[in-house]
């Protein structure tokens, strides 16, 4: 003989699953578990600044329309091979320092990157570097 017990019904509401709740656990589970992972090269960098020796005519201004001269962060590049808005890292600079592909490069330079500084001593001091750069698309 067997004997069968149903549940209460008030225990029900202890497990239900509140929508919002469920979201976010789903959304931070796979922020957390599934970061994109950067792609990895060895490239020459080199620094360039607002004047008229190193660019066109509209200096302050990048390809993809930015005002380098009214933002004035030194967390921007240019780059011939990686769509605008591309981030980037160079762990060996500043590994926390992220940097946005907003410009381009004259033609030659297709496997460069260029970092904008504020002033043109500080783009020649830089100088050329060859450095691991993390892609991030």
């Amino acid at each position: 003989m067997a004997i069968f017990c149903l549940p209460h019904i008030s225990s029900f509401a202890y497990f239900q699953i509140e929508p919002d709740n469920f979201v976010q656990e789903v959304q931070r589970f796979f922020a957390v578990n599934f970061k994109e992972e950067p792609q990895v090269r060895k490239l020459y960098v080199t620094a360039f600044s607002s004047t008229l020796e190193e660019t066109d005519d509209t200096p302050c201004l990048t390809a993809n329309g930015y005002n380098l001269c009214t933002h004035n962060q030194e967390n921007v590049v240019a780059c011939n091979f990686l769509p605008f808005g591309t981030k980037i890292k160079f762990p060996e600079l500043d590994p926390d320092q992220v940097y946005i592909v907003v410009d381009r490069m004259h033609e030659r330079y297709n496997s460069r990157i260029d970092i904008w500084k504020k002033s043109q001593s500080a783009a020649r001091t830089f100088g050329i570097k060859y450095l691991t750069v993390e892609i991030y698309k």
